[in-house]
């Protein structure tokens, strides 16, 4: 049996960073929104704006552009609200974006090349549009790999 080529389709949400645009799996998006209040509270991840409450759940604000070495957008006009799964547990992260996102499909997805794979494995794939390579972000392991550095951090503040 064969699977009609709109079934083989992907579709992904293409969000501006810095000077670059990212993408994730649309299946992987909740929503976007309007920003909310931000609350802010003491803490050591730089990557962590605050929180803000949605739908009865807290969620973290995460600036993705720290994760990824960009320039910071200093305030985000809508939250991308972006579920990411590690191990058995998921959780919600929102992350600010100053630009228009959009909705893309594709059917082929251009794979990681060996360094590609170990110099970022937050980075599942590359989605082509027009004359423009995408990352395909995985969230989990892109937070994943900045957690030395919040176990290094929570080492510090016990002694």
């Amino acid at each position: 049996m064969t699977i009609p080529a709109a079934a083989q389709r992907k579709s992904f949400v293409i969000l501006p960073l810095g000077g670059r645009s990212v993408s994730f799996p649309a299946e992987s998006v909740i929503e976007l929104v309007a920003p909310g209040k931000l609350q802010t509270f003491p803490h050591r991840t730089p990557w962590i704006s605050g929180v803000i409450v949605r739908r009865g759940r807290t969620i973290p604000v995460c600036d993705l552009s720290r994760l990824l070495s960009e320039t910071s957008a200093a305030v985000g006009r809508f939250y991308l609200i972006v579920e990411w799964r590690a191990g058995g547990t998921f959780d919600w992260c929102a992350i600010p974006v100053a630009g228009e996102c959009e909705l893309a499909s594709a059917e082929e997805i251009l794979p990681v090349d060996a360094l590609t794979a170990s110099e970022a494995p937050h980075i599942t794939g590359f989605l082509q549009v027009a004359e423009e390579r995408l990352e395909i972000l995985d969230l989990a392991k892109l937070i994943d790999e900045h957690r030395p550095s919040l176990d290094a951090s929570a080492a510090e503040s016990a002694s």
